[in-house]
């Protein structure tokens, strides 16, 4: 207890389980050597007035005991279940997020998401977030998609992300190039802005970027800002130190494809010698159409192989027939246009028969139904005839061979008519 205090606090114990706080006033301040010699002791309270001292009573309950005193503001109570559908009839919060069109089948399959949703009411911690979205101008749909993607940006407080909003409109991105920020990348708002002036000032000094370069790859490729920088540097490396490009190649690199310094560095690596030392195409082209970077060594095989069969293996621009690395490892691929001509039967499809070819199919297939009813038919008559020996057997090959030219004659005809 200090003693230098103007007024010195003395708790008193009651025997009876409660507490006494008295406060005794002083004129002056006592020396310490007085108050350490000052002893208290237990008294009865019940003496003193009520001016003298404050009476807390605790009363002791059991743990087993219900409670009557309603504690819903603290948190719902949740029973144990593995999904969703078992609190959406009694959760009002659940039900104006499905009306939204939040995918709910995500975020419960997501590790702490639904216990953090479930404690969550509507009115007070989402709906703000939905007017503020609406605000910057997100649609409907895109702010689905950014709960459903990314649940945790409720628990951001609106004034931080105001700040990070303005920040943005301070660089001057304008509000299409702020709304596609935010629905190609919906964890953009978690990161402080200190920490997205830092990521934009690295690629700007790094890269030498003006202010519209800054934005234009911000806008092209938004998670590249917020991904990891180490993965970002190894890239870099391996573009600049294992694949030979230069400083100015590497820039416009990531002016034109972004992606490339997220891709796996050593599939990047496979499919830039594969294009170099197989497919004899210099870095010099690969700068100037940096996508093949971006795709994967299988699928660049797979189409150059199909391009060599067919003899159509030109990837020099200066000379006729010439095929991009663009078309070539482009989303909407058809080898019947990159080939510039129909895929031949004989090396990836099967070509039909042509009409000369079901004609002899028919002649042959009746010439033998022909023979067949001949023998049945001519030696059964032949038999009852009292034929024998070598007269038998010449009317039986008369009678077959005249079936066999009958019947092949009219399935060959069937069949021209067909064609």
């Amino acid at each position: 207890m200090l003693t230098t205090l103007r007024g010195q606090a003395v708790l008193y114990l009651r025997t009876s389980s409660c507490y006494c706080l008295k406060y005794v006033h002083t004129e002056s301040l006592i020396p310490h050597s007085e108050a350490s010699k000052e002893t208290y002791s237990l008294i009865d309270t019940k003496s003193h007035s009520n001016d003298d001292h404050i009476d807390i009573t605790f009363e002791r309950k059991s743990p087993l005991e219900t409670c009557a005193e309603d504690i819903s503001h603290v948190a719902p109570y949740l029973k144990p279940t593995f999904n969703f559908a078992a609190y959406i009839n009694q959760s009002e919060t659940l039900q104006q997020l499905l009306k939204l069109g939040v995918n709910l089948h995500k975020l419960e399959k997501k590790k702490e998401v639904p216990e953090f949703i479930l404690r969550l009411d509507f009115e007070r911690d989402i709906k703000n977030h939905i007017l503020f979205f609406l605000d910057i101008g997100l649609e409907v749909k895109n702010i689905a998609d950014t709960i459903s993607r990314n649940p945790f940006i409720l628990q951001e407080d609106i004034e931080d992300l105001k700040v990070r909003i303005n920040y943005l409109m301070y660089k001057k991105f304008d509000k299409a190039m702020i709304s596609r920020i935010l629905c190609q990348n919906p964890y953009w708002l978690m990161f402080s802005t200190s920490r997205i002036d830092k990521r934009l000032g690295y690629f700007q000094h790094t890269y030498r970027l003006s202010g519209d370069e800054v934005r234009i790859i911000t806008t092209k490729q938004p998670k590249l800002i917020t991904y990891s920088l180490g993965h970002v540097k190894l890239n870099h490396f391996a573009l600049k130190e294992e694949m030979g490009f230069s400083d100015e190649d590497i820039k416009g690199i990531l002016l034109k494809k972004p992606k490339t310094f997220m891709k796996d560095k050593e599939k990047m690596c496979k499919t830039f010698d594969y294009v170099v030392n197989t497919m004899n195409i210099p870095p010099e082209v690969i700068s100037k159409w940096p996508e093949v970077l971006t795709c994967r060594e299988f699928r660049v095989k797979q189409r150059h192989l199909f391009l060599e069969a067919l003899g159509k293996v030109q990837y020099n621009p200066k000379e006729p027939n010439y095929i991009s690395l663009q078309s070539l490892v482009s989303e909407q691929y058809q080898y019947s246009k990159i080939s510039k001509m129909p895929v031949p039967g004989g090396v990836y499809q099967q070509q039909g028969p042509t009409c000369f070819d079901k004609m002899k199919m028919g002649f042959f297939l009746g010439f033998c139904v022909g023979m067949a009813s001949g023998a049945l038919f001519g030696g059964f008559s032949a038999l009852r005839t009292g034929l024998r020996g070598k007269e038998l057997v010449n009317t039986v090959g008369k009678v077959m061979l005249q079936g066999g030219g009958s019947f092949g004659t009219f399935l060959a005809i069937g069949s021209g008519l067909r064609c």
